[in-house]
């Protein structure tokens, strides 16, 4: 009777174990691709403007991120924005390499490394600006612009 009963309760234990362990990777996926969601913008909504000004408060907190944005295609290929900021530099890429419409001359990869990142407001746009860039000095360069 013994065996029996050590049986039923490993029977159990081992049910509750495959319940528990499905549960943890079901939550682990979940969140993972809600990550995912968060770190590629590619609608330009509401939401993705919200998370693109996270990105730059994060920045001007001291704190780190990362985006990737993707532009609509309207006419012609992606051009893809890599922005990395570890909270006291900010690295933006633009890489319009699969851009077929892009002049020959102006096809490539540009990798801006700044200090700052701000965001202008306007009436019509969102317009982000990065500041205090290697080799330009002073002069603040109109990044991304994103239409209200």
């Amino acid at each position: 009777m013994n065996t029996k009963l050590t049986i039923g309760v490993l029977i159990g234990i081992i049910a509750v174990l495959v319940i528990i362990l499905t549960l943890t990777l079901t939550q682990n996926n979940s969140s993972t691709t809600n990550d995912t969601q968060n770190i590629i913008l590619t609608r330009f909504d509401k939401k993705d403007i919200k998370r693109l000004n996270e990105l730059v408060q994060r920045h001007n907190n001291g704190d780190g991120d990362y985006l990737m944005l993707i532009p609509p295609v309207i006419d012609g290929g992606y051009w893809i924005y890599d922005v990395r900021s570890n909270g006291k530099e900010i690295t933006w890429t633009i890489d319009n390499t699969r851009d077929g419409m892009s002049a020959e001359n102006d096809r490539g990869k540009k990798v801006y490394q700044c200090k700052s990142i701000s965001l202008n407001e306007k009436s019509d746009s969102y317009e982000y600006m990065l500041d205090k860039c290697e080799n330009l000095g002073d002069k603040s360069i109109p990044i991304f612009r994103i239409s209200k």
